[in-house]
């Protein structure tokens, strides 16, 4: 049983407000406490700065910049989150409204063909949002099925089940076993569009080495059976969000055909690929580096002196 989503005051009223409003809005608040806490000597730095170092390899100074802006990244989105759960159906139309698509030929082919599609997003941004978007504009009619393996997150199974009230068919399967498995397979094989996630940890199986930035990252690629066994076309993707609106990108899409460990090889690198470049284009909005230890050795740690919002130094892996 889930119990209701708490919203604190303050994102409530944040997330009232229309989108380029909100998001300017808390970006100058944030700027002003940062400030604030500058004159009185504190350091409003949020914890990664470390971790930018040792994985991407930056300089201290750009590592504490995108700290800062990671800090203001989460609470922007935990907002979005908030935006969706509470705002009117119009106004959460004009928000996707916002959304622009780099390179919208892509799914336009993709949807053309009529066949099973998997949709890959990484958890970045508002990532629901460029869900949606995509949903209306190049699938209209044809159901989402969201694959999970936990259905006690409130406010996702709130949020996201809204979209149904913006016309996308929004349904979620928990495959925690080979029969939800094979109703995710039945499900493509009738017209839905398939969402798993591309970033999720090896716990949640069938993991693969997908190498970044010089560190032994392993992720769970389960993406590629069900689309052999559906015969459909993965599209990876992130959604990034910035003060007038968010974009969507797309990795490069692919099929799979045979189950040799070469075509798996090949497949998990292009996924690792998009992973890395969407990553490093905007790191400050990946939603999961708190959990950074979960996809390396517990051999690769990197200790990162200053506290997190407050807290108490921490061990990352990096």
């Amino acid at each position: 049983m889930t119990t209701a989503p708490t919203i604190p005051w303050t994102y409530a009223r944040l997330a009232g407000l229309p989108l380029v409003w909100r998001r300017r809005v808390l970006k100058s608040v944030l700027a002003a406490r940062g400030l604030v806490a500058r004159l009185r000597g504190r350091n409003d730095e949020a914890g990664f700065a470390a971790t930018f170092e040792s994985v991407l390899r930056l300089p201290r100074r750009e590592a504490l910049r995108l700290s800062r802006q990671a800090a203001r990244h989460d609470v922007a989105a935990e907002i979005e989150w908030c935006a969706l759960h509470r705002r009117p159906i119009a106004a959460i139309r004009r928000d996707i409204a916002r959304v622009t698509v780099s390179d919208p030929a892509v799914m336009e082919r993709v949807a053309a063909t009529n066949r099973p599609v998997i949709l890959a997003p990484l958890h970045m941004g508002a990532y629901v949002v460029g869900l949606a978007a995509l949903m209306l504009r190049h699938f209209p009619g044809r159901p989402m099925l969201v694959l999970r393996q936990r259905d006690d997150m409130a406010m996702e199974t709130e949020v996201i089940e809204r979209l149904r009230e913006v016309d996308v068919d929004v349904r979620f399967l928990n495959v925690g076993n080979r029969s939800d498995f094979l109703s995710a397979i039945r499900f493509a094989q009738k017209g839905a569009v398939i969402v798993v996630f591309c970033d999720l940890d090896p716990s949640y199986g069938a993991p693969a080495e997908m190498p970044m930035f010089g560190r032994p990252f392993r992720f769970a690629f389960g993406s590629d059976t069900l689309a052999r066994l559906t015969g459909a076309t993965v599209v990876p993707l992130a959604t990034t969000m910035d003060d007038d609106g968010d974009t969507v990108t797309f990795g490069r899409p692919f099929e799979v055909r045979g189950q040799g460990p070469e075509e798996r090889a090949t497949v998990a690198d292009i996924m690792r690929r998009h992973l890395q470049a969407a990553i490093a284009a905007r790191p400050e909005q990946w939603h999961l580096w708190p959990m950074l230890a979960d996809y390396l050795p517990s051999s690769e740690t990197v200790q990162d002196t200053l506290p997190v919002r407050g807290g108490a130094p921490h061990d990352l892996a990096a």
